[in-house]
């Protein structure tokens, strides 16, 4: 029985993954490069500016490896022009699209087990805490938590994506009386799955751990009312599920004829396209048309303003690198608050390396990394003078670019869990610093 359990439920799985399947990386490789000199760097800079190339890491500094996705019909055309500048170079992944081939069987699995136990227990619809749920799925869990506690949680509709989504935000108020707010976002890029996960992990422990008298969760849910957003782009997001594009970063705008969508986290009105972001419609860094142009960021801007004054956090998730980014990305200058950014931050992350021993670097973004224009983390902290306004890239880290976005389905509760660890002592921190 056991046998033929283990056979149905198999064939089932590969049934679904077969139909959802649509194979759009075939044979594209994921190439190391080993930069050493000046002109390396300009010359990826340039072609990050000016072509569809698909960087998964940053192009940062001589001696500082780079890795590229590149389509299989222009890999003789870029691998000639590698040595003709002499940069060294070597194949990470051979076939990407076996990669995500992979994934997509495990996370067929892993919704049919899930589904088999929603039936199991009589319950309506799967669970999708630690899972890569669909942005119905998400907002179908957000209207249950709203149903469930309809006094303390709300979900608020804070505006329409271009192809007409709803970008749905909970708010957990817990404390009639509070006026001060936190917000924390995800998924403002596609591909990086495991952060809506993250983020819906955190509002089920949120709700959970307060309803349970958690002591420091209730001092975090007695002071603010916390605003979570799973996904700030569900045009993207859906997809990169559902089209077989399992790598598209971008929103779905259509730029021009030849290539589709904006950078949402470079399109934000502040500081915008002052440097590492690209004019060019078909770069994965393109900021749009003109700074805040894109309706998503519009919605997001919009709603933060009408609460200006009352925000004491900004936190937004991004993947991949473990990293704990303060501002700025638009200058190498440092903030004011640095010195109290890093040491809160630092808490956060040594919490969550004690989980399971994930370690983060912490620092601003143009310190530990690059110039990047038009974030949400500098627009959070200069814009609406949000003191403690940081950006977390979840892992893995850059060096295991052999899976980067891609990360499998059961790595995903971990992640989550232990972040959440993370994210609970910082707010502890960002409270003490905020009751002083």
């Amino acid at each position: 029985m056991n046998r033929l359990f283990s056979f149905v439920f198999t064939f089932a799985c590969l049934a679904i993954w077969s139909i959802n399947s649509e194979r759009a990386y075939v044979h594209d490789k994921l190439v190391r490069l080993e930069p050493f000199t000046d002109e390396h760097i300009h010359y990826l800079q340039a072609l990050e500016e000016t072509t569809s190339l698909d960087f998964w890491t940053e192009i940062m500094a001589p001696n500082r490896s780079v890795d590229v996705r590149i389509r299989a019909n222009e890999y003789d055309q870029y691998v000639s022009q590698f040595k003709q500048y002499s940069l060294p170079y070597e194949i990470i992944v051979n076939d990407i699209q076996e990669v995500i081939d992979n994934e997509e069987k495990e996370l067929a699995q892993d919704r049919l087990m899930r589904q088999i136990q929603s039936r199991w227990l009589g319950e309506a619809e799967p669970r999708i805490v630690g899972t890569y749920a669909t942005y119905k799925q998400m907002e179908t869990y957000l209207d249950e938590k709203a149903a469930a506690d309809p006094t303390h949680i709300k979900v608020i509709d804070i505006g329409k994506t271009y192809e007409g989504r709803s970008i749905k935000v909970i708010s957990i108020k817990m404390n009639p009386a509070s006026t001060r707010n936190i917000w924390i976002d995800c998924g403002i890029h596609a591909r990086e799955w495991i952060t809506p996960a993250t983020c819906i992990w955190s509002i089920e422990e949120f709700i959970n751990e307060y309803n349970n008298r958690d002591p420091i969760i209730r001092q975090i849910l007695d002071k603010w009312t916390v605003y979570v957003a799973p996904s700030l782009n569900p045009d993207g997001y859906e997809y990169s599920q559902t089209s077989g594009n399992r790598l598209w970063r971008k929103n779905r705008f259509p730029t021009n004829a030849l290539c589709n969508g904006v950078d949402l986290n470079r399109n934000y009105p502040w500081k915008w396209n002052t440097g590492g972001a690209s004019t060019s419609a078909c770069s994965e860094t393109y900021c749009g048309r003109s700074a805040g142009s894109e309706i998503e960021t519009q919605n997001v801007v919009k709603f933060l303003e009408s609460l200006k004054g009352t925000w004491d956090m900004y936190m937004s998730f991004h993947a991949y690198g473990q990293w704990w980014f303060t501002p700025y990305g638009y200058t190498t200058g440092l903030p004011k608050d640095y010195q109290k950014q890093l040491a809160t931050a630092q808490a956060g992350a040594n919490a969550l390396t004690a989980v399971r021993g994930t370690k983060y670097a912490v620092g601003s973004i143009s310190g530990l990394l690059y110039i990047a224009s038009g974030s949400t983390c500098d627009w959070a902290y200069d814009s609406l003078g949000i003191k403690h306004s940081y950006t977390i890239e979840l892992p893995p880290t850059q060096q295991q670019s052999n899976i980067g976005f891609v990360l499998p389905v059961s790595e995903a509760p971990a992640v989550c869990r232990e972040t959440y660890v993370g994210m609970k002592e910082f707010l502890n921190k960002v409270h003490e610093d905020t009751a002083q």
